[in-house]
């Protein structure tokens, strides 16, 4: 492999064997060498294979910026968000989430801890993620010696979240905020106390995850279910009243109208899960 270009001492870009441009760390892996040169193997420490161009370019921007530890954890807690999660992140998860622990060391170093509104939300409805953020915490820990508060993990997990979702991070804030908006809706709805551990409720959560995206994105689903739609209507009123009062709470707050198969599928989910609800104290 031969270097590209030398971004700092501890940072190169290379361009391997099939013409792929990667990005090595390494202590030392940039230090008295030159573009055109073959890369020390012995020194590399962690590669990166970044495919989209972009996302590569501000990468290497980053890495100029960014100490070589803290790109180096990345890549780990990256690697534990793929192993525990069953769908793909964005390469783009690698400029926030480094960004971010930057700035959240340097936080700690100065006695600043600012707390995130979203933590409950995340540590009910994103689970798996918010799990590799408490891993990442002890991971921090080990490597650098600071123990980061444990608003942080959730922060983590927004950006993985973010990574699993491909949107912005301000639009991940106003996902996971109608989540637990319209499970409230069904919780005060029916009285219930829902069973967070019940496969019906973690698959209504997953219903609700992208439905919630599809609000904040603008975005319908009409599969043509009406027929489908009036037999629901008849079998499930007081669920469909729900779904109603639902659906005039985003069109209201979110200026989304759903359709019959928006309807549908969450009357289904909806009614689901409350067959696995106990009644109880409606208190949030």
């Amino acid at each position: 492999m031969f270097i590209k270009q030398i971004l700092n001492n501890n940072v190169v870009s290379v361009v391997d064997e099939q013409g792929q441009e990667l990005i090595l760390t390494g202590r030392g892996l940039g230090f008295s060498a030159s573009a055109g040169e073959q890369v020390n193997m012995a020194k590399i420490e962690k590669t990166f294979r970044l495919h989209d161009d972009k996302i590569s370019a501000r990468f290497k921007a980053l890495a100029d910026e960014i100490p070589l530890e803290i790109l180096q954890l990345t890549d780990d807690i990256v690697a534990l968000a793929r192993s525990a999660l069953p769908h793909k992140l964005s390469e783009g998860l690698y400029i926030s989430l480094s960004d971010h622990l930057h700035y959240a060391l340097q936080r700690s170093h100065d006695a600043l801890t600012l707390h995130n509104p979203l933590q409950w939300e995340v540590r009910h409805f994103y689970q798996a993620e918010y799990g590799v953020g408490q891993q990442a915490l002890a991971l921090i820990a080990a490597r650098t010696g600071t123990l980061l508060p444990d608003a942080e993990a959730c922060s983590i997990a927004l950006h993985i979240v973010n990574a699993g979702l491909s949107t912005t991070t301000a639009k991940t804030g106003q996902i996971t905020q109608l989540i637990y908006q319209v499970q409230n809706i069904v919780k005060y709805w029916f009285r219930v106390k829902p069973d967070e551990e019940s496969l019906n409720y973690q698959r209504f959560i997953t219903h609700l995850k992208f439905f919630a995206q599809r609000v904040v994105e603008g975005e319908i689903v009409d599969n043509d279910d009406a027929e489908l739609f009036a037999m629901v209507q008849q079998r499930y009123k007081k669920t469909v009243a729900c779904v109603e009062a639902i659906n005039d709470f985003v069109q209201k707050n979110y200026h989304h109208a759903m359709s019959q198969s928006e309807k549908l599928y969450l009357t289904v989910h909806i009614d689901n899960v409350i067959k696995r609800m106990t009644p109880a104290d409606t208190g949030a």
